[in-house]
């Protein structure tokens, strides 16, 4: 996978025959697949690089009743277009008949270099009701298990930025013992699970436990204003305006502890807190909090926090829909 910039983390997903390459964003917090299409038009379309083009893979097929699509994002991003079916190469597994959407229209709140996003999570979030990939590459017995792993290198200079395993997990990316938890959410199943604690030094910000989503979609740490508020406010020197921490004062921070069970995953300030180079002010560096608020009052669950990427490049995570589990353990920094 690559790193772009610590904010999102892309690989290759291959469609058609023969095949169009595309960087794709991997995402447990959807469940929906989808590509930019070479009939997307519009002025936002223009941020797209690679565009999917229908008419030149003799695999692709339209759905009969030509199904139209629509999702909206929690950042305020939203993508329309309509369904289709192809092949798709991912990671060297050839799928076979994936319904996917072509977009068509794109309304963006954020600057983005991707061209689709392939989402993770269940069947039940799918707004085009489509089975997650996971499930065709284990019902077409490409992978021996419904798993899907990350492991996010946060180091910039490294040329490898992480990797993604479908069929289970890759041992030599992880140190100790893997932690598991149960989904919560049986009906309308996402990847959220049940926290005991959040704690950073005298702070409980989870009294008497709280829920979580993990969402590798999601660059930071997300939760409740009053929590997140709370949390920033004991941070000394920090500045409201621009999220900005004093980079002199990150090594006496306490670290953020999230409990599961009895078991505590832990981030120092060092990883929860990032530096920034600005050319526009003589390559001076600059350190921000990588937690945030939520973007708006639109999540119905409260307490919930939102772990993205700022958690998951220190925590090998692997998502497994047959025992509707995540497991987290320690990440290695350098490969073994």
């Amino acid at each position: 996978m690559i790193n772009y910039r610590n904010i999102y983390w892309l690989g290759d997903v291959c469609i058609g025959t023969p095949a169009q390459c595309f960087k794709m964003l991997f995402d447990t917090g959807s469940s929906d697949f989808w590509v930019s299409s070479t009939n997307c038009n519009t002025g936002n379309c223009a941020k797209f690089v690679d565009k999917f083009d229908a008419s030149k893979s003799s695999t692709f097929r339209r759905l009969p009743n030509h199904n139209m699509f629509s999702i909206r994002y929690g950042d305020g991003t939203s993508v329309s277009g309509f369904m289709g079916v192809d092949n798709v190469s991912i990671n060297g597994l050839m799928l076979e008949r994936q319904h996917f959407a072509q977009i068509t229209f794109l309304q963006d709140s954020s600057n983005f270099t991707y061209d689709g996003i392939c989402g993770l999570g269940f069947y039940s979030l799918s707004e085009g009701h489509m089975t997650p990939i996971v499930f065709n590459l284990w019902h077409q017995r490409l992978i021996d298990q419904p798993i899907v792993s990350f492991w996010l290198d946060p180091n910039l200079k490294h040329a490898r930025g992480g990797e993604i395993y479908f069929g289970g997990v890759d041992s030599q990316l992880f140190e100790g013992e893997m932690i598991y938890a149960n989904v919560t959410k049986q009906r309308q199943q996402s990847w959220q699970i049940q926290l005991n604690g959040i704690k950073a030094g005298r702070l409980n910000l989870c009294n008497g436990g709280c829920t979580a989503i993990i969402d590798s979609g999601t660059t930071y740490i997300i939760g409740p204003s009053s929590d997140v508020y709370r949390l920033l406010r004991s941070i000394p020197h920090y500045n409201p305006t621009d999220d900005s921490v004093n980079c002199s004062y990150r090594s006496s921070m306490a670290d953020l502890i999230f409990i599961i069970g009895n078991k505590s995953l832990v981030l120092t300030a060092a990883q929860y807190v990032y530096s920034s180079i600005d050319a526009s002010k003589n390559n001076s560096v600059f350190c921000y909090s990588g937690i945030k608020s939520y973007y708006q009052d639109i999540l119905n669950d409260n307490p919930l926090w939102i772990l993205g990427d700022i958690f998951m490049t220190h925590y090998y995570t692997t998502f497994d829909f047959g025992k509707r589990r995540i497991g987290f353990a320690k990440s290695v920094t350098v490969l073994k």
